[in-house]
């Protein structure tokens, strides 16, 4: 690996640290199109693949951290959720790996399309702890919701949970970007798992299956040592200006995506 890479590899994991640190959303919004950018002869099966193997290190550390010392998750229906997930995670990586660079390219900008305008127009229901419902059903079927949607994009899955957890009342707005962490890394390892076990598209030493596996230790260290830098600013910065970035870095990265695959 040239130095280069490594340093934009590094850059890569610090802006994973602080989007998964900050606001719960799986880093992989960041990885799967900076790995298509960045690294030569990389399809998008096999950067959402290296993706979802960084996400289980940086999501699983991120549940440490944040469940550590007293138990932020309701660990009944976390579970629910990650039994859930872990199906769907391997169901979406094992299915968009049989599918065209072209078609999962778009499956990426649907999930974008989606999370996008939720971010800038929509309000997130308020769920204060007295009012968290303990739904197991409901809560599998989020899990698999969510799992699908890691598996099929490299993202963790994130996007989709943290809405349906509240909009369900499954867990309060204090503890949802704790659960969406232990959750995504359970999905993410299953999606890994689907993805190991698929056709090589790329004739790399490091690459197994469809994961480069040579990936994530860089962006993983980077995102570990960035993570309080992401509770600093969900800490400090107003809703209304975080949701503005983020808004507008999904659309950008969008509108990237869509150049790559019509342009």
């Amino acid at each position: 690996m040239d130095l280069n890479l490594f340093v934009l590899l590094l850059a890569v994991g610090a802006g994973v640290g602080i989007v998964s640190a900050a606001l719960g959303i799986g880093g992989g919004v960041l990885m799967v199109p900076a790995f298509l950018y960045v690294i030569p002869g990389m399809d998008i099966n096999t950067a959402k693949g290296s993706s979802l193997l960084a996400i289980v290190f940086v999501a699983g550390f991120n549940s440490w951290r944040m469940n550590r010392g007293e138990m932020k998750n309701p660990w009944n229906v976390a579970a629910a959720i990650a039994a859930g997930a872990i199906v769907g995670g391997f169901a979406g990586g094992w299915l968009t790996g049989l599918m065209s660079d072209t078609a999962v390219t778009w499956v990426f900008v649907g999930l974008l399309a989606f999370a996008a305008p939720r971010i800038f127009f929509l309000q997130p229901r308020m769920v204060h702890e007295e009012d968290v419902r303990q739904r197991q059903g409901a809560a599998a079927l989020i899990g698999l919701a969510s799992g699908l949607v890691a598996g099929a994009t490299g993202t963790g899955g994130g996007a989709i949970l943290v809405p349906l957890a509240l909009w369900a009342g499954l867990v309060s707005n204090e503890r949802v970007v704790a659960l969406s962490n232990t959750v995504m890394a359970a999905s993410a390892a299953a999606g890994t798992v689907a993805h190991l076990t698929s056709e090589r598209t790329m004739d790399t030493a490091s690459t197994y299956g469809l994961v480069s596996v040579s990936l994530a230790p860089v962006v993983v260290v980077a995102a570990v040592a960035i993570a309080p830098l992401g509770r600093w600013i969900d800490g400090h910065l107003s809703f209304n200006r975080r949701r503005v970035v983020m808004g507008t870095l999904l659309f950008v990265i969008a509108a990237r995506l869509i150049y790559r695959v019509i342009g």
